[in-house]
């Protein structure tokens, strides 16, 4: 390769990542911005040239809804991929983080195992298409996508055999050897319900009874 080709490519690995910093407190914002703009890696952009940015950066006291808002309109302003999103917070719920990621949340730091150093680095890594993200953090949304390709398949299958979803996962409890009191308080139902989810699944399968109702299943592959 010749000489000048490759120190081209050097300059473009070498240059810094765009940021915009926000953050609930306004002096924290300041401060936590003017030292990454001392870095030789990062170079701030204001909130109004988000689009632009190769990385967003949210120090917050709290996850709340303003701010899932904020990520929301975020990523609305930025066609196609949103802007990937370094969260720094004491916590983040389950509930927000789907949301979270669905709006460019790619790293998370807990304020309590922040330095700056680590911020830097979590910034860079972004912009170069990487995430740092809580081993717990990284547990849920594998829980989650697992639970989205349950609920799927739960919705595939309900198409083809002709139950409904709730009367598959009845029926599969009832499998598993749970009964009718048991399955009520799993799905928060009454057990008045539940049997009447288990009447209306035999009715649907032309079986006798719950006993046939789960064979049927088990047999033709229902779960």
């Amino acid at each position: 390769m010749p000489e000048n080709q490759a120190d081209g490519m050097g300059d473009v690995l070498s240059a810094p990542v765009s940021a915009v910093v926000r953050a609930s407190d306004a002096i924290l914002e300041h401060a936590v911005g003017a030292y990454l703009e001392s870095s030789a890696g990062v170079r701030l952009r204001t909130a109004q040239e988000l689009p632009d940015a190769n990385v967003s950066v949210l120090l917050l006291d709290a996850v709340d809804d303003h701010w899932i808002g904020v990520m929301r309109q975020d990523a609305a302003r930025t066609p196609g991929t949103p802007v990937p999103v370094v969260m720094i917070a004491d916590h983040i719920t389950e509930r927000q983080l789907s949301p979270a990621v669905e709006y460019g949340l790619t790293s998370f730091l807990y304020r309590d195992d922040l330095n700056l150093g680590r911020l830097v680095d979590a910034v860079v890594e972004a912009g170069a298409g990487r995430c740092r993200m809580p081993d717990d953090l990284v547990a849920h949304l594998i829980a989650e996508l697992a639970d989205r390709q349950r609920r799927q398949t739960l919705t595939d299958l309900s198409r083809r055999d002709g139950l409904l979803v709730r009367e598959i996962e009845v029926l599969r409890m009832l499998s598993e050897g749970m009964n009718t009191v048991e399955i009520a308080d799993k799905m928060s139902y009454s057990e008045r319900t539940i049997k009447g989810v288990i009447h209306e699944a035999v009715k649907r399968l032309h079986v006798r009874n719950r006993t046939q109702a789960v064979a049927y299943a088990i047999r033709t592959g229902v779960f």
